[in-house]
This record gives structure tokens, C-alpha cells and sequence, in this order.
């Protein structure tokens, strides 16, 4: 079984870090193990969050402006500007967008960006606009 480091952001502001081994789209939670060492693991409702974010590190950079646009990254899917209730914005691309399902996986488009994936709680969401496919890839804004 895999682990994953994530980092949490919950509805509510809050931020978990953690290892995960359980988690998968569209199963209602998942297990976090704290990124702290030991302690017990702790269920996560994905009724409760914003998005789950794979990641490189539990650091991250807080100086780190990532570029706007569309990057160098290859897509995975579809390129999409996603726009958070919270006003957080991330370009990337998504392989498995549906309207209807809870949520989705989102690429980020910056190769530098320390978050490898993103699972996106869909009720999280202010808007996704969609790129079009004939738009050069270093191109194209949230509105």
C-alpha cells in the first residue's frame, strides 16, 4: 500500500499535515496519520474539506508566487483555471472533471509548484473555467 504526504485544508480554515495510505476518490473518508511523528491516525470526512494536496514536502515556500497562466507542465486532461470559495486560484489540467461528482483531481501547471496533486471537493468550488483546446498553453486567465 502506498503513502502519500498530504496537507489538509478543511472547510473551515483548519489545515492537517499528514501520511495517508486509505484515501480515495469518492470513498466518504480517509485515515491521517500526523505529519508530527506517531500519534493516532485521524478520519477525515471529505464532507469536511476543501481539497487534499499531495505534496512534495510539508514546508512548501510561503515566498513562492507561482506564475499565472498555463506552465510548462505537460496536461493531464483538460486545462482548467479552478477559483476556491476562498479566493485561492491554481491552473492546472484535470483528467476526471464530471458535474456531478463530489470532486476531481487537479494537475497543478507549474513544474515548481510543491503540490504534486490536488483532490478538489467540488462544493469548495467558486468557479472553473475551462481552456480552449486551440489556446497556446502559456495562455489563458481565470475570467
Amino acid at each position: 500500500m502506498n503513502e502519500y504526504k498530504v496537507v489538509v485544508h478543511r472547510s473551515d480554515g483548519t489545515i492537517l499535515k499528514g501520511i495517508t495510505r486509505d484515501f480515495q476518490p469518492g470513498v466518504r473518508g480517509f485515515h491521517l496519520l500526523p505529519a508530527e511523528g506517531g500519534g493516532i491516525p485521524r478520519r477525515v470526512l471529505l464532507d469536511e474539506i476543501k481539497g487534499v494536496f499531495f505534496v512534495r514536502n510539508y514546508l512548501g515556500n510561503r515566498e513562492y508566487d507561482p506564475p499565472p497562466g498555463f506552465g510548462p507542465a505537460p496536461s493531464r486532461g483538460r486545462r482548467v483555471v479552478v477559483t476556491f470559495e476562498d479566493g485561492e486560484v491554481i491552473y492546472g489540467s484535470t483528467p476526471d472533471f464530471e458535474e456531478s461528482a463530489p470532486g476531481f483531481t487537479l494537475y497543478p501547471s507549474d513544474p515548481a509548484d510543491n503540490n504534486v496533486k490536488i483532490y478538489v471537493a467540488a462544493r469548495a468550488v467558486k468557479s472553473i473555467v475551462f481552456q480552449p483546446e486551440h489556446e497556446p498553453a502559456g495562455s489563458g486567465s481565470p475570467g
